[in-house]
């Protein structure tokens, strides 16, 4: 209890801060810093980033392809629940775009995070296996992922996080990852950061795609969509479908994976956008995506065993938006359903199907209260449900829900921009929080500023955690409290060169712990800090007519309650990136990733001792090249792993060798 007032007390001040920024903002006459006065002020214009088709015919390639990824990454939506230029956000905002994506031959949600700084990613086998990404030392599910806006993290999965592992990239327009505590902005689980894919909207009238790829390891993939737009109405469909025989899942470290079975996986994912404009003043949107994959995997210590995973994800939205004066009042409801079966669990007592739900309703209003202010306020009701059912027995539920009142507020007072958010959040299952961040900017010119931004935040317990469901091995805890956490970080930004340096701290940090007592294992909050703390640098800049180039560099060091290292972190990572533009038809592109110092631990198959192991020190290269051949076609061939370095990012799982792919795309 005495935590808890000290706690709001920090955030008593951080009102009064809230109040004495709003009071400088009136005495201003800068320039805005929101830039949703086109959505305030002209409804029917697009609030999003949306590029033109054609540029300058007489332009360099690279000029084209770089003005396109820069006016992309012009906006911002996470950091504030509103459209603001990147300029005037005070946070440590990364922005993948699908041009960037196409130029790299990313095929997965996590191999594009894998080229942010201060990002990396463990997984237990090839395409659609587990997959753990952590940001900034801090562990998946520290972060809350979103699809449009919708919460992807998953109720039902045993840590509460988001399974990433099915996401494609055919149809997504660019992903927003905010490093830091989030919190404040969006409640539960934004606590590493937040991770918002944002697919793709239509352009003006009729388009259509459709591209296959085939390649090693089986791989055959497929994706088309449809698209119209008019000035008051817009709606686009995409399917994807890739299959792959795969690799085996688990493989001994330093054996060949030829000599094991292959765990395949096939994934449909199809999306569904319409926005339609009532009149001047009301607009409608409505979403739809579905995930439906399939998954081959071994059990532990067994690489020729036979386990299959059947996912069905879906996730859809419904808002309704009033323009009226200078508010832009929004209303949705949401929901987002996770459905897994283990067709292959076979044990009493194993769990074998899964089901989470996450129903929910928010209204907000982004209040352009002066030109170089805004605020955006407003109330949300959440529930989460999770139903489950073990061999054997009957099918369990649990509910938990929450409500939640927020405030976000920027302003510009000259060559400053200050930023602050709180939030009070109210549980069924847990005390009530409130957490918060502030932010400031200084822009020494276009080209140079510098930041700083502190947050709070907080992970709940995901329901797993506390029930336990696997009573042969362990037993429940619903006492477990939500852990704490603490987030600071100061940077620059100079003409491409970014510096950030952060540390994130953990108290109450929940694990894991076995009891020899009961051969046992049980969830605990752990008494003291765990501190991630690093430097993350990167340069992206194009250098010539036709060449464009970027690199990066993160060092974390991530330590637990006990100073222990903390397991699957690399120490050092460092990614770069080359594209090269002869001619307006000829593409190509390399790009590599190295991988320092990473502790693990191994476990025997039989007595599950456990030993440290390391698996990093090593670079896989990956190379594409694309030609142009018309208005509509464009032929590619890509290879990832150019080298065919051996490596496993997660003790004893297989990842891919050198692997080669050609691929062809239609637009019209």
């Amino acid at each position: 209890m005495k935590n808890l007032k000290g706690f709001r007390g920090k955030y008593f001040s951080l009102a009064a801060i809230l109040a004495l920024n709003a009071t400088l903002s009136l005495a201003s006459d800068v320039q805005s810093v929101v830039d949703t006065e086109k959505q305030l002020y002209t409804p029917k214009a697009e609030a999003s980033s949306e590029t033109t088709d054609v540029l300058e015919e007489s332009s360099a390639p690279v000029v084209v392809i770089s003005k396109k990824i820069k006016e992309k990454k012009s906006e911002v939506y996470t950091a504030s629940k509103s459209l603001v230029s990147a300029t005037n956000v005070t946070d440590n905002v990364s922005i993948i775009t699908s041009e960037e994506l196409s130029l790299k031959g990313i095929t997965t949600v996590v191999d594009a995070l894998n080229t942010i700084p201060g990002v990396s990613f463990a997984s237990n086998g090839g395409l659609g296996k587990s997959t753990a990404v952590m940001m900034q030392g801090m562990s998946n599910q520290y972060t809350l992922v979103m699809v449009d806006g919708v919460r992807y993290n998953d109720p039902s999965a045993l840590l509460g996080d988001a399974d990433l592992s099915h996401l494609l990239v055919g149809d997504i327009e660019r992903i927003e990852v905010i490093k830091g505590a989030q919190s404040g902005v969006w409640g539960a689980d934004a606590a590493a950061g937040v991770i918002n894919i944002i697919t793709k909207n239509p352009q003006v009238g009729t388009h259509g795609t459709a591209g296959v790829e085939f390649g090693s390891y089986g791989r055959r993939s497929a994706n088309t969509s449809i698209s119209h737009k008019t000035d008051t109405f817009d709606v686009m469909l995409s399917v994807q479908r890739v299959t792959e025989d795969g690799f085996t899942t688990y493989a001994p470290r330093g054996e060949n994976i030829d000599q094991y079975e292959n765990d395949g996986y096939r994934n449909t994912t199809v999306n569904l956008k319409a926005r339609y404009w009532i009149d001047a003043y009301n607009r409608i949107e409505a979403g739809y995506h579905d995930i439906n994959s399939l998954s081959s995997y071994d059990d532990f210590g067994f690489p020729n065993s036979s386990q299959h995973s059947d996912a069905h994800i879906q996730s859809g939205y419904l808002t309704y938006k009033y323009f009226t004066s200078n508010h832009a009042i929004e209303t949705t409801l949401s929901q987002s359903s996770f459905h897994r079966k283990e067709l292959n669990a076979s044990y009493t007592g194993d769990l074998n199907d899964y089901q989470g739900k996450v129903p929910s309703i928010e209204l907000k209003d982004t209040w352009k209260y002066y030109d170089n202010s805004a605020l955006v306020f407003g109330t949300s009701y959440e529930k989460r449900e999770l139903t489950y059912t073990a061999i054997g027995d009957s099918e369990k539920a649990h509910n938990e829900h929450s409500k939640a009142l927020y405030m976000n507020n920027t302003n510009k007072v000259g060559n400053v921009i200050l930023t602050e958010a709180l939030r009070y959040d109210s549980f069924s299952a847990f005390d009530d929080k409130v957490t918060g961040k502030i932010g400031a900017k200084y822009l020494f010119s276009d080209q140079f500023n510098i930041y700083t931004n502190y947050g709070t935040a907080y992970k709940s317990p995901s329901m797993f955690e506390m029930i336990y469901p696997w009573a042969s091995y362990g037993i429940s805890n619903f006492d477990l409290k939500p852990e704490n956490i603490k987030s600071f970080n100061i940077g620059l930004q100079y003409a491409g060169f970014n510096m950030n340096i952060f540390r994130n701290e953990i108290e109450d940090m929940i694990d894991a712990q076995y009891d020899a007592s009961t051969y046992k294992y049980q969830y605990v909050n752990l008494n003291g800090t765990s501190v991630m703390k690093g430097i993350e640098l990167s340069y992206e800049q194009q250098l010539l007519q036709s060449l464009l180039m970027g690199a990066n560099y993160t060092y974390v060091d991530a330590k637990g309650e006990d100073g222990e290292r903390l397991k699957k972190r690399p120490r050092y990572q460092s990614s770069l990136y080359a594209t090269y533009m002869p001619t307006n038809k000829l593409t190509f592109n390399v790009n590599g990733t190295y991988i320092g110092s990473r502790a693990d631990v191994s476990f025997d198959p039989i007595t599950y001792a456990q030993k440290d192991e390391e698996t990093g020190n090593y670079f896989v290269a990956s190379a594409k090249a694309s030609y142009q051949i018309d208005k509509t076609w464009n032929v590619y061939l890509k290879a990832n792993n150019l080298f065919d370095r051996y490596y496993q990012t997660v003790y004893g799982y297989a990842s891919a060798g050198r692997s080669v792919y050609a691929g062809a795309e239609a637009r019209f």
